[in-house]
C-alpha cells in the first residue's frame, strides 16, 4: 500500500487525564474477558476497590468517599490497566494502523 502513497499521515494523541477517567467497573469487565487467573483478576479488583479520597480543609476533615473511577498513577498495573481499557479501539479501514501505549496514541494513516 506504501508504494501507490506518496504520504503517511501520523497523528499523535495524547489522552491527559486518561488514567483519571478509567470506569473501574469498565476495567472490570474487561479484565475478566481476559485469561486472568482467577486470582490475579481477584488481587486486581481488590486493589482497585480500596482506594478512597478525602479531603482536609482548615482542620475539617470529610468522609471518606470511594472511588469508583481512576487508575493509581506510577503503580505497576497502571500502564497496563489501561491499555486493557483502550484494547478495543481499532482503526476503521484495515489500511491504517494505530499503534498505543498506555495513554499515548499514534494512528498511522497509509
Amino acid at each position: 500500500m506504501l508504494a501507490n502513497n506518496k504520504y503517511v499521515i501520523v497523528y499523535a494523541v495524547d489522552f491527559s487525564k486518561a488514567f483519571d477517567t478509567v470506569r473501574h467497573s469498565t476495567l472490570f469487565h474487561k479484565h475478566a474477558n481476559t485469561d486472568l487467573p482467577d486470582f490475579i483478576y481477584n488481587w486486581l479488583e481488590c486493589f482497585f476497590r480500596i482506594h478512597s479520597h478525602c479531603t482536609l480543609f482548615e482542620n475539617q476533615l470529610s468522609d471518606p468517599f470511594d472511588i469508583s473511577a481512576s487508575i493509581v498513577q506510577g503503580s505497576v498495573v497502571g500502564p497496563a490497566s489501561y491499555v486493557i481499557t483502550a484494547s478495543d479501539l481499532h482503526p476503521v479501514s484495515s489500511h491504517n494502523v494505530i499503534v498505543k501505549y498506555a495513554d499515548d496514541i499514534y494512528l498511522i494513516i497509509q
